[in-house]
């Protein structure tokens, strides 16, 4: 009987183990991110992954920097005591916002958005106006300072249903603003062939290239911060009426041509709006010493949000050309990319 006693009392711890093991786990896997003092408090996450080799577009670290500010929109739809528009700025450290702003509870749900741009304070009206605000990608992105100007990110509308159990945007008692870039980038590669070095070897110098214009885009645009244009971007949709612009490239990279391998290189980094440009709208020109170039899509180009695409141009002592199909897309941050052709 005793054996039989002290059978049962093991069992019987053991589930007891067992169940308070369990408990633990469930315990680990909702531990709630929600701050115990009720403050709303932020961290960033710029999803530029893609970008790790490209200097010349906002990075985290310009995100990150002293001074930095981010425009955030809360609705709580239960309490207008509790819903906000401020600014958020960085102070070295953290971000901050202006004024202090608090949770209701842990229970009431609310829907948060924000936008970023150098340079750039977005109001109240801004986020709430149906007609969004207009804005307009500046020509001159000559230097990498200015081309940055031009780089908008953003966190459309989302939900946090319940602030308690919230685990994606809420991490360790901060609300997280996820941003992604809202425009385009595009590259234009220049391929100086062997011909050209062998007629005039002394043009083999980054600044004897001169001139790099991209004409052709609609350069207005209008924001939508708030409205989800897909998952991740506040809508950008190009001006009705269309804003000409000749837009001054950044010369990000040049390799200069040798005995060996004859062929300079050089990229240009622009930032233009999302849109579909017409067969023989766009042009690409420039100058390398006194000679004059220039390249001419013959197809439409789709340009989409989130994209990064690269135009590679080929440039013989008298000519331009793109090889078909060589004009490509690949993902600005971590969305899928996509090939486009044209010749």
């Amino acid at each position: 009987m005793k054996i039989k006693n002290i059978f049962f009392a093991a069992a019987a711890a053991m589930a007891l183990t067992a169940c308070s093991s369990d408990d633990a786990i469930e315990t680990v896997q909702q531990l709630s991110q929600f701050p115990e003092d009720g403050v709303i408090r932020f961290t960033t996450n710029l999803n530029d992954a893609a970008d790790a080799e490209t200097r010349a577009s906002i990075t985290s670290s310009d995100v990150n920097q002293t001074g930095q500010q981010f425009q955030v929109k809360i609705v709580n739809p239960a309490s207008a005591t509790y819903s906000y528009f401020n600014n958020v700025q960085y102070d070295g450290t953290e971000w901050t916002p202006i004024n202090r702003m608090l949770w209701q509870n842990d229970q009431q749900s609310i829907k948060v958005s924000a936008a970023y741009k150098q340079g750039t304070t977005f109001t109240d009206g801004n986020f709430t106006n149906p007609a969004g605000v207009d804005l307009t990608v500046a020509a001159d992105q000559s230097t990498e300072a200015k081309l940055k100007q031009q780089d908008l990110l953003t966190m459309p509308e989302k939900i946090i249903t319940t602030p308690a159990t919230e685990q994606i945007l809420l991490q360790n008692g901060k609300l997280v603003i996820n941003f992604y870039h809202a425009l385009a980038k595009l590259d234009v590669t220049l391929d100086l062939a062997n011909e050209f070095y062998k007629v005039d070897p002394k043009l083999n110098h980054a600044t004897d290239i001169t001139d790099f214009t991209i004409s052709g885009t609609n350069a207005g645009y209008n924001f939508l911060p708030r409205v989800i244009a897909n998952e991740n971007y506040g809508t950008v949709t190009p001006a009705e009426t269309p804003v000409a612009a000749d837009i001054l490239a950044n010369q990000s990279a040049f390799t200069a041509a040798t005995e060996t391998n004859q062929h300079s290189t050089a990229t240009y980094e622009s930032i233009v709006v999302p849109q579909t440009i017409a067969a023989g709208a766009l042009t690409v020109s420039f100058k390398i010493g006194t000679r004059s170039f220039s390249w001419t899509n013959i197809e439409a180009i789709t340009l989409e949000q989130g994209k990064h695409y690269t135009l590679p141009l080929t440039v013989g002592y008298d000519t331009v050309t793109l090889n078909a199909h060589a004009f490509s897309a690949s993902p600005w941050d971590n969305q899928s990319g996509n090939n486009l052709g044209t010749e």
